[in-house]
């Protein structure tokens, strides 16, 4: 049996079009691990760029509001939804997650760190942080505690209208045990077959670097 890799798809999206966006790194993947996507809680309409090519995919899923700095200071309420799944569809050694995938998983991993649990790493596409709050503040040292040392892989296109936020992100992330990676391209996940081929062995080494028994 593969180890599991769960996988969190972006806002206005949903787990069948993560599959496709993700297909490049999926191929590579797949020989080794075993990727679980899963739907987002909430309904919403279709995310940036996603028609007209998944036109008639709906229903198209999010996990969190998060329009507003203040939803996002907030408890995530729907955690708990989230722990239920990775631990009924795990156990999983790992997560792939884009965009607002990438923040709830952010939460999931802290959730997990706080009790004791360690994934082999998170790889964590175009995420993004409470963009109210201004980075370098009090404020922002208290929303980023305590920071998680799970092995991160940040992967950061170029052109993404959200960098800075993407960026911002690597401070939830212990500067010791983080990755990054930086790609031409804006907020997708990378078709380049180089950066997925370092994508793929980077994972590979993490779940190796993790287990002993790993052939």
């Amino acid at each position: 049996m593969l180890p599991k890799i769960l996988c969190l798809h972006g806002s206005g999206t949903s787990a069948a079009i993560f599959r496709i966006q993700a297909i490049r790194l999926g191929r590579l993947l797949q020989p080794h691990f075993e990727l679980v996507y899963v739907d987002g809680f909430m309904d919403t309409g279709p995310g940036p760029g996603v028609l007209p090519f998944f036109e008639g995919m709906e229903p198209y899923k999010r996990w969190l509001a998060d329009r507003d700095g203040e939803t996002e200071e907030k408890p995530w309420s729907d955690l708990e939804r989230l722990v239920e799944v990775f631990n009924r569809k795990g156990p999983f050694v790992g997560i792939i997650a884009f965009s607002q995938g990438a923040k709830a998983a952010t939460h999931l991993v802290r959730w997990l760190e706080q009790r004791g649990q360690q994934l082999d790493f998170v790889a964590l596409f175009g995420g993004t942080v409470p963009s109210r709050l201004a980075i370098g503040t009090e404020e922002w040292v208290e929303l980023v505690k305590p920071t998680i040392i799970t092995r991160s892989i940040h992967v950061i296109g170029d052109d993404d209208p959200w960098r800075r936020e993407n960026e911002a992100l690597m401070d939830h992330y212990d500067k010791h045990t983080r990755s990054l990676i930086r790609f031409e391209g804006g907020h997708h996940m990378p078709v380049n077959p180089e950066i997925n081929e370092k994508l793929a062995k980077l994972i590979i080494t993490c779940h190796k670097e993790s287990n002993d028994d790993y052939p």
